[in-house]
């Protein structure tokens, strides 16, 4: 299936989405046996809890909101934009370019501020690749015509408990 990003199609994720079959998933570190912890539910308010425990042990050390695996093509955009309410901690925005995970992501950061809402914009060409959470070094860019999935995440060892409320994920 290919999914393009048209007029009108910049959401990327918002509580409506979450009760179709465009929901996003949850993927922990318990996939390269660490024991992080999350959850993501819709709030009576139409917003997106995403919340948990980052652990260190076993070699973890990150949670992530995952978007459906699809054909995404973001070239008439400049960006990704974010709405939420965090926690003050420090969340990514990651996209990769393959359906089957090999360590390569796009990624960049941005700080929240402790329970209050905030829009971050990131535009595509402050994104870099990272392999396993390293940066690459590599001037390679994001090819906007090929990207398979996008993710929330908190990493960067920041254990503890963590608690996003997302209004919405999308294009600009």
């Amino acid at each position: 299936m290919n999914y393009s990003q048209q007029d009108g199609e910049s959401i990327l994720l918002n509580a409506s989405m979450m009760t179709t079959e465009n929901r996003w998933r949850i993927v922990n570190d318990d996939v390269m046996g660490g024991i992080s912890s999350s959850k993501v539910f819709v709030t009576e308010v139409d917003k997106i809890t995403f919340s948990g425990n980052v652990s260190l042990e076993n070699n973890g050390g990150f949670a992530s909101l995952r978007s459906q695996l699809k054909n995404y093509n973001f070239v008439n955009f400049s960006g990704i934009e974010i709405k939420l309410k965090g926690d003050g901690k420090r969340y990514n925005i990651s996209m990769k370019e393959t359906t089957y995970f090999n360590g390569y992501f796009y990624t960049n950061s941005f700080e929240t501020k402790k329970e209050e809402w905030i829009v971050a914009q990131i535009p595509f060409n402050q994104f870099k690749l990272y392999y396993f959470g390293k940066d690459t070094n590599s001037s390679k860019k994001i090819p906007l015509d090929n990207i398979k999935e996008i993710s929330l995440l908190i990493g960067d060892k920041q254990e503890g408990e963590f608690n996003a409320e997302i209004d919405y994920i999308m294009l600009y």
